[in-house]
C-alpha cells in the first residue's frame, strides 16, 4: 500500500535541512516502521487471467511492486490455496499453483478445507506442512487435533526487526466438508477459540499477531486483544471490518479478499518501536484492474518471469488433454444461482447439473459395473463449472467436477435415504444454510420448509412408487457423498458399500459420450408443498368443506433452463391454475418458483396434485375426513407451517380454558337459577343476546351436572 505522501514528506524535510545524504524512508523511521502485510484467499489454482480474476502472475507484480516500495512487505495466503481447481492445474495435481506460490514466495498459509480433498496422507506427505514438500512454506492449523504430523499453530517472521507472528486454523467444519475416509483420527476444534489459545502462547515473543483463519469470521470481541489483524476467508466475500475499541490498542481489523485472485487484500501496520505498540492500521481490498497496473512498474522482473513460466507450462502440459472433445450436446446445464447469472452462488437450490451428475452415477453403476443401483446422489458442493452446449472437451467436463472422486455404491434403508434428504438443511448460519442433493430422474419428494429440523420432507417416491422406510435401496454417488461428506452422515450409516474404482471424470465422459441427446430433467426432483387454513386438521387431515391455503415452491431452476409460468392444483374435483413467479431468490434455498392456490376440500380427494406448464408432475397424498366433532379446526398440521401448528395449538389451549371457565360459569348459573327460582331466565330473556348466551351456558353447564 503506497502512502507517495508521507515519503514525499520525508524527503522535503530532509533535504531542507541539508541531510539528503541521511533521508530514512517512510517505511523505516528512526521510531516507527510500516509493515506491509498481502494476502489472498480461497484462491483454488485459478492461475490464469479471467475477467475480475487477477491471475498468479498479475499478483507476482502487485507482491514484487510492494516489495519494491517497502522491503518489509510480508506475503501470505488463507486456503484453499489448492483443490476445487481449474482443469489446467488440478489435472496437474495442483503442482502448478504451489510452483507459483513458492517463486512468489508465501511466509505462511492457513490451511484450508480443501487442502485435505486428496486426504490428510497426501497433504502431509506430498504437499507437506512444514515447507519439505511440494509446498515451501508452512501450513498452518492450530485447531487441527489428532495429526501425525501434526501443523504448526504459528510461524514467526522478522520484519525489520519487529516480530510478527501468524497463527492459522482452518474452519470447524472441515470434517463435513471432506471425505471422511480421508481424514482418520482429525478433529477439527473451534478456530477462533485455537487461534486465541496459539496468540496467547506466543504473545511474549513477537510484537504483532496476524491471525490467519479460514473461516468467514467477524470483527468481533471474540479474539482476544492478543490479536491484532485477521486475514479470513472460506466464505469468498469482499469486505473490511474494524471491531469495537479496545483498551490501550487499536481496534482489530479483519479483511477478506474474495476468491480465485480476484483481490490483494493490502494491510498497512505502523508500529511504534519506543512505544513496542501499534499506532495505525490501514486495510484495503486491491482489485483485479490495480493489481495488473502493477505489472508495468516492475518491467523484466525475475519473480514475475518465473510465475508466468510456471503457468505457461501448466497450459501446455495440459492442453493435449484437455482439448480432445468428449461429445456435442444440445442442452446447457447450470448450478444453483442466488441472482441471474450467478451461477454455483447456490448451492442449497436444486439444479439441472446436479441432477445430471446423480443421473450420470446412477447410469454408471448399471450400464458400467455390475453393482446394480436402485439411485444415483450428488453433492452440490462438488459441481464447480456450468456445462454449456455444443462441443464439451475433456477440460470442460472435468472442470465440472474437479476432484477425482472414485464411484460406488452403498446399501441403505428407505428410512436413512429419507433422513439423508432431510439432511439437506443446515445451520442457518453457515455458510450455506441447505445443500441440495442432486438426484437422479427416478426420484421424487415433497418438503415443508417450515416444519422443524428432521421433518421437512413430507413425501418421497421412487420410481413413481411411495419410499418404503424398512426397504433397502442401493445408492450410487462418488466416495465423498458415499463417506458421510458435507454432513449427510445417514448415507455413511449404510451397509456393503463398494467402490467401483472408477474415477469421476471417466465416468461422467463415458455417460456423456454415450448419451449426447442428454435433456435437462423437466420434472423436478423436489416440490414445495405447504399446507394451511382452516381446512387442515391438527392431525394433519384435510377437513372436507374447508378452504386450505396450498404455497408451492421450488418449482424452476435458477439458471438458463426454461421455467414454468404456470401451475395447476388439482384436489378431488377442485382443479386451480395459478402464475409461477420465477424470481430468483436471493436466500440460499430451494425456494425458487413461488405460487399460491386457494382451495376447499371436498369430499373423498385422496391425492394433492401439482403439475407445472415446464413439466414437473407431483402427487402428494392426503387424507379428508368431515369436520371432527370434538375438535375444532386447526390452522396448523404435520403437512402445514410450525406457526401454523403453535397457532392451532394456542386456539385450542384457549378453548380449553374457555370451556372450563364456561362451565364454571355455568354451574354458578345453574345454582343462581334453582336460587331465584327461575328469575334469571325470565330477566335474561328479555334481552335476545344475553338470552342466547344464557342458552348456551346451561347448554354446558349440563354436561358438568
Amino acid at each position: 500500500m503506497k502512502r507517495l505522501s508521507r515519503t514525499a514528506l520525508a524527503v522535503v524535510t530532509a533535504t531542507g535541512l541539508g541531510l539528503g545524504a541521511l533521508t530514512v524512508p517512510a517505511y523505516a523511521q528512526e521510531n516507527t516502521v510500516e509493515l506491509n502485510i498481502l494476502g489472498i484467499t480461497d484462491f483454488h489454482g485459478h492461475l490464469q487471467p479471467k475477467g475480475a480474476e487477477a491471475g498468479i502472475a498479475g499478483i507476482a507484480c502487485y507482491v514484487e511492486a510492494e516489495r519494491a516500495d517497502n522491503p518489509l512487505t510480508s506475503f501470505v495466503t488463507v486456503g484453499d490455496n489448492i483443490g476445487g481447481s481449474p482443469f489446467e492445474t488440478s489435472i496437474l495435481d495442483d503442482k502448478p499453483t504451489l510452483d507459483a506460490l513458492n517463486a512468489i514466495g508465501v511466509d505462511a498459509s492457513a490451511l484450508g478445507n480443501h487442502e485435505f480433498d486428496a486426504g490428510f496422507l497426501d497433504l502431509a506427505g506430498r504437499v507437506s506442512l512444514d515447507g519439505t514438500g511440494q509446498a515451501e512454506f508452512p501450513y498452518l492449523g492450530a485447531n487441527v487435533v489428532g495429526a501425525i504430523p501434526a501443523p504448526a499453530g504459528s510461524e514467526i517472521v522478522d520484519l525489520g526487526g519487529v516480530k510478527v507472528g501468524y497463527v492459522g486454523a482452518v474452519t470447524e467444519e472441515t470434517a463435513s466438508l471432506v471425505s471422511p475416509a480421508g481424514i482418520p483420527g482429525l478433529t477439527f476444534t473451534n478456530d477462533i477459540a485455537a487461534i486465541n489459545t496459539e496468540a496467547a502462547r506466543i504473545a511474549a515473543d513477537v510484537d504483532v499477531v496476524i491471525a490467519l483463519i479460514h473461516s468467514g469470521a467477524s470483527a468481533t470481541d471474540e479474539f482476544s486483544t492478543d490479536v491484532d489483524v485477521v486475514f479470513a476467508g472460506h466464505t469468498h466475500q469482499n469486505r473490511v471490518e474494524t471491531g469495537p475499541a479496545r483498551e490501550g490498542k487499536q481496534p482489530l481489523v479483519l479483511i477478506q479478499g474474495w476468491e480465485y485472485g480476484k483481490a490483494v487484500s493490502d494491510v498497512e501496520i505502523t508500529f511504534d518501536r519506543t512505544a513496542g505498540e501499534i499506532t495505525n492500521i490501514e486495510a484495503r481490498n486491491v482489485v483485479a484492474e490495480e493489481i495488473l497496473a502493477a505489472c508495468d512498474t516492475v518491467p523484466g522482473n525475475a519473480v514475475v518471469a518465473a510465475v508466468q513460466n510456471i503457468v505457461t507450462a501448466a497450459v501446455d502440459a495440459s492442453a493435449e488433454a484437455g482439448g480432445e472433445v468428449v461429445t456435442t450436446i444440445e442442452n446447457s446445464f447450470y448450478r444453483g444461482a442466488t441472482s441471474e447469472g450467478a451461477y454455483g452462488s447456490n448451492r442449497g437450490v436444486e439444479s439441472s447439473l446436479n441432477n445430471l451428475l446423480a443421473e450420470a452415477a446412477l447410469w454408471g453403476m448399471n450400464e458400467l459395473t455390475a453393482l446394480s443401483a436402485d439411485i444415483g446422489v450428488m453433492n452440490a458442493g462438488g459441481v464447480r463449472s456450468d456445462l454449456e452446449a455444443g462441443s464439451v472437451t475433456f477440460a470442460e467436463a472435468y472442470a465440472v467436477q474437479p476432484f477425482g472422486n472414485t464411484y460406488g455404491v452403498v446399501d441403505i434403508t428407505g428410512a436413512q435415504f429419507k433422513q439423508a434428504l432431510e439432511q439437506q438443511w443446515k445451520s442457518p448460519t453457515a455458510e450455506h444454510p441447505r445443500l441440495a442433493l442432486g438426484l437422479s430422474n427416478n426420484v421424487q419428494y415433497s418438503f415443508d420448509e417450515s416444519r422443524p429440523d428432521g421433518e421437512r420432507i413430507t413425501h418421497v417416491t421412487v420410481n413413481g412408487v411411495p419410499l418404503d422406510l424398512d426397504a433397502t435401496y442401493r445408492v450410487a454417488g462418488a466416495s465423498f457423498l458415499l463417506a458421510g461428506g458435507d454432513g449427510f452422515t445417514a448415507l455413511a450409516e449404510g451397509s456393503d458399500m463398494l467402490n467401483s474404482g472408477m474415477i469421476d471424470i471417466d465416468l461422467f465422459n463415458r455417460y456423456l459420450a454415450e448419451n449426447p441427446d442428454v435433456e435437462i430433467r423437466d420434472n423436478h426432483a423436489s416440490v414445495g408443498i405447504q399446507l394451511d387454513g382452516p381446512g387442515v386438521a391438527a392431525d394433519g387431515s384435510l377437513i372436507a368443506g374447508e378452504e386450505i391455503t396450498i404455497d408451492l415452491s421450488s418449482l424452476s431452476y435458477t439458471g438458463g433452463e426454461t421455467k414454468p409460468t404456470t401451475v395447476t392444483v388439482t384436489l378431488g374435483d377442485q382443479v386451480v391454475t395459478a402464475d409461477v413467479d420465477t424470481t430468483i431468490l436471493p436466500e440460499k434455498y430451494d425456494n425458487t418458483g413461488t405460487a399460491t392456490v386457494t382451495v376447499t376440500v371436498p369430499t373423498g380427494a385422496t391425492e394433492l396434485s401439482v403439475e407445472t406448464d415446464a413439466g414437473t408432475t407431483f402427487s402428494l397424498p392426503v387424507t379428508v375426513t368431515e369436520t371432527p366433532v370434538d375438535d375444532e379446526p386447526s390452522t396448523g398440521s404435520d403437512n402445514g407451517s410450525v406457526s401454523g401448528s403453535a397457532l392451532g395449538s394456542s386456539v385450542g389451549a384457549f378453548a380449553g380454558v374457555a370451556g372450563v371457565i364456561a362451565a364454571i360459569a355455568g354451574i354458578a348459573g345453574f345454582l343462581f337459577n334453582s336460587v331465584m327460582g327461575g328469575a334469571l331466565p325470565a330477566a335474561l330473556a328479555q334481552i335476545p343476546a344475553l338470552a342466547q348466551l344464557n342458552a348456551q351456558i346451561q347448554a354446558i353447564a349440563g354436561q358438568y351436572m
